[in-house]
């Protein structure tokens, strides 16, 4: 069963049309990649799914619940939790405080202005828990800001997954990082992700085709491929329209 769906959706800025009637079906425990070249609509869409942009139209269901055109806050709590291009942590917080603050919704605090979080052990513990999934237990108390750039796309994925996301979705996660801090960073996101469902914006294609179960592969904001990295690698429409080879025959 597809735990998300996009069915004709559409949107377009003006009389510019960006994204053209993508449907796509991502099944529960997938590692789902999206691939294409840069004006594709990627972004478009990502925004779309997470609440950002209002779709044109078209439907986009989590779980079989219509989530388009909700606030991205209601969306995260209904499931579904994405990272950025650029890296959006509370950089003035420190690392423990970012978790926690991903964990208080689902540890049942609302907006309450008489509970000590200092004393709330459980939620506390948790978000070491987390820390210590994704190697920054040892910086708890750091400065966000602080950490190395790979750190901090390591806190971006602990707050992902704090959240309760059964729902994954990354925006080039290995972007400016170092061939060894990119290793690092699949390793993690492969752990942290493990009985989730993925969906992954990425250019380098080794990362994509190494990690993805299904790859969709979106020009000018219209699917021309959805399947198994094998097949998408010999495709003739990919060759010719995203990877720039000149499709052949066979």
């Amino acid at each position: 069963m597809a735990i998300l769906s996009l069915k004709n959706v559409h949107k377009s800025f003006g009389n510019t049309q960006i994204i053209r009637g993508v449907s796509l079906d991502i099944e529960q425990g997938e590692k789902h990649a999206i691939i294409g070249p840069n004006g594709a609509g990627k972004s478009t869409l990502y925004h779309l799914i997470s609440g950002l942009y209002r779709v044109t139209s078209g439907t986009i269901e989590l779980r079989q619940q219509p989530i388009h055109n909700r606030a991205p806050y209601e969306i995260s709590r209904l499931g579904l939790a994405r990272s950025f291009q650029v890296t959006n942590i509370f950089p003035r917080l420190n690392v423990f405080e970012n978790v926690r603050c991903a964990l208080l919704w689902s540890h049942g605090f609302r907006y309450s202005f008489w509970h000590l979080l200092g004393r709330q052990g459980e939620l506390n513990d948790s978000a070491m828990h987390v820390l210590d999934q994704i190697g920054l237990k040892d910086k708890a108390r750091y400065p966000a800001g602080e950490l190395a750039y790979a750190q901090q796309r390591a806190l971006e994925l602990g707050i992902a997954i704090a959240s309760g996301a059964e729902v994954i979705m990354l925006d080039e996660p290995v972007a400016g990082m170092s061939h060894s801090e990119a290793e690092n960073a699949v390793q993690l996101i492969r752990r942290i992700t493990e009985g989730k469902t993925l969906v992954m914006v990425e250019h380098d294609m080794n990362i994509v085709f190494d990690v993805a179960d299904r790859i969709t592969v979106l020009v000018y904001g219209e699917v021309i491929a959805s399947d198994v990295p094998a097949a998408i690698r010999g495709n003739p429409k990919v060759q010719e329209a995203y990877l720039g080879e000149v499709a052949t025959s066979a």
